[in-house]
């Protein structure tokens, strides 16, 4: 009862304001942090790596702690893979260790907090192009934007982890070789026993530096859901959780080089959740949802705007966007949290202007046609969303004519719409309606 007190009060307007002051601080800890896990505890390395003139005062003991817990997260990571994909160890044991370690490590960002602010660490490690430098990299995709998105010829196989068992519902995890090339995985849950109708699958991707795989418990709630008679699939995307490299931080990859970064992420997880997608209907689902929270949404929409040239099997039978946008190829200008960021005035130093990302508007924008029947599309709309702009979800909500029963706005923020969802999820509720018809 308290907790679900504490969730109304939040998912109200005046946290959104909070939550994007803590980013813009929380980004360039995060960022001393990567360095600090690439410096070994040496101080005149990560110094180095952030620019500094001198070592930082009393640095070196933060760095320690750091590298051992880094090494901690990295060994429990390591055991819980061998405990789940084998037929070796406690699989529940293994996955509240590595949880448990992994939040420490990550936690351990907030010890670099004032040193960040007080040095001038920048939010993230930029490495922005000119137009011209993203036009050579993706110039040769705009006469056949499908094709950057196709799938591989022979999809990677999926691996499937050993199963813990929740009551009535089945948890576990799975693996595969990304068309990124590193390993993806996804978290699992669907009901023990499988519904009269069948098990519809709901692909639901996180948002931009969400790393709650990364944290103890299921904060979100997403084993109840599953006792609705839905599989729930939450895939780590790419450079987030167990995906991040070893010198930058969760989502620091999607950000770090506007917008080609973006688009580079967006070719990688579209793919995925198509992968994920045959995979779903090839184990007992004959109805799959894309979806998603921000960055999850618009992975969602891309891939079924771009999906021309997917099997039938990879394809989602329906799609729910909670707070999303159009003009995905604009965000390092128009979103709050690329101005908190400093993308915006970095993108602006290389040559950007708004006419400058019209070229790539084609290759993720959103398309004037819905990719399916609207009537299987639900959107979620935060009147006073600046992250990903309320002006574009309503443009994209009329443009493809999302009916009203399907149509949630709220005047919320884009954090506290996400916070809402634990008040009101009708959105969800109104998706597993369709995916049952």
């Amino acid at each position: 009862m308290k907790s679900k007190t504490l969730i109304k009060l939040i998912a109200r307007p005046w946290v959104d304001p909070i939550c994007l002051w803590g980013l813009k601080r929380m980004f360039p800890a995060s960022r001393a942090w990567a360095a600090a896990n690439i410096s070994e505890g040496d101080a005149d390395r990560f110094a180095n790596l952030l620019g500094f003139e001198r070592v930082p005062v009393g640095v070196t003991g933060r760095l320690r702690k750091t590298l051992e817990l880094r090494r901690n997260s990295d060994a429990a990571f390591q055991r819980w893979e061998e405990a789940i994909f084998s037929a070796k160890g406690d699989v529940a044991a293994a996955e509240d260790s590595r949880r448990g370690a992994a939040q420490a490590w990550g936690t351990h960002k907030l010890a670099y907090l004032v040193l960040a602010k007080r040095r001038g660490v920048p939010a993230a490690r930029l490495n922005v192009p000119t137009p011209a430098e993203a036009m050579e990299e993706f110039g040769s995709a705009m006469a056949n934007p499908d094709a950057l998105f196709k799938l591989p010829a022979a999809l990677p196989e999926v691996e499937r982890s050993r199963p813990v068992e929740l009551g009535s519902v089945v948890e576990y995890w799975l693996r595969f070789r990304s068309p990124g090339g590193d390993t993806a995985y996804a978290h699992v849950y669907e009901p023990k026993q499988v519904p009269a109708g069948g098990m519809p699958t709901l692909i639901f991707g996180h948002g931009l530096a969400i790393e709650t795989e990364m944290m103890k418990g299921d904060l979100r709630g997403y084993a109840s859901l599953a006792e609705s008679g839905i599989r729930l699939i939450l895939p780590d995307a790419p450079g987030h959780n167990r995906r991040v490299a070893a010198d930058l931080y969760g989502g620091e990859s999607f950000i770090l080089a506007p917008p080609v970064s973006g688009l580079r992420h967006l070719t990688v997880a579209t793919k995925e959740f198509g992968i994920l997608a045959t995979w779903a209907r090839a184990n007992g689902s004959k109805r799959v949802a894309f979806s998603g929270m921000s960055l999850g949404a618009l992975t969602s929409q891309v891939a079924a705007t771009r999906m021309g040239t997917w099997p039938v099997e990879a394809r989602p039978d329906a799609l729910m966007l909670l707070t999303t946008t159009d003009r995905v190829s604009t965000l390092a200008f128009d979103s709050s949290i690329a101005v908190i960021a400093g993308l915006d005035v970095a993108a602006r130093a290389k040559g950007w202007r708004t006419a400058s990302f019209a070229p790539l508007a084609g290759l993720v924008d959103a398309s004037p046609v819905p990719p399916l029947d609207p009537e299987r599309i639900v959107m979620l709309i935060g009147e006073r969303d600046n992250v990903t702009p309320v002006a574009g979800g309503k443009r994209l909500a009329d443009g493809w004519k999302v009916p009203a029963k399907n149509l949630f706005s709220r005047d919320q923020g884009h954090f506290s719409a996400a916070f809402g969802l634990g008040v009101d999820a009708s959105p969800f509720r109104r998706i597993q309606e369709i995916l049952a018809a």
